[in-house]
């Protein structure tokens, strides 16, 4: 009886811990996060390692117009899967990367904003910037750049 019940529980446990994951992965999966831009940029589009490059610091410029960044608080789903899946970092491995090329002296992180509201209107109104957002918050008053899934 007692091996019946421990049989029973790990399956239920089994079966939650797989239920989980499922909606996890589910909810990953729909999650879309677009880069935009200020609309006074020339460029119309970044490829994802673009995104990159412009998210650590190593390009500074588009189309010749130098970028400012903005970026969403720690915590968010869109900030976690545009790190997650486009600049390939955790968030301790981007907290050390930052620590160590403003120590450097070589750069500061993005500016960060409350919510995909403000950092629609800050790219908006704020020439050569670009940010992040969730791709359903989007409006006509930035440039698409790119849709990361």
């Amino acid at each position: 009886m007692y091996f019946k019940m421990i049989k029973v529980n790990r399956q239920r446990v089994t079966a939650s811990i797989i239920s989980l994951l499922f909606l996890v992965a589910a909810g990953q999966a729909f999650a879309e996060v677009a880069v935009v831009a200020n609309k006074g940029i020339s460029v119309d589009s970044v490829t994802v390692k673009e995104a990159k490059k412009i998210w650590l610091g190593k390009t500074k410029s588009l189309g010749g117009t130098s970028v400012k960044l903005a970026d969403l608080p720690k915590g968010n789903a869109s900030r976690d899967h545009f790190y997650t899946s486009v600049v390939k970092k955790s968030e301790k491995k981007l907290k050390a990367y930052w620590a160590k090329i403003i120590f450097a002296g070589k750069g500061s992180p993005p500016k960060t904003f409350g919510s995909d509201a403000e950092v629609i209107s800050w790219v908006a109104s704020t020439p050569g910037a670009v940010g992040y957002i969730e791709s359903a918050a989007n409006n006509d008053s930035v440039k698409v750049l790119m849709i990361s899934k």
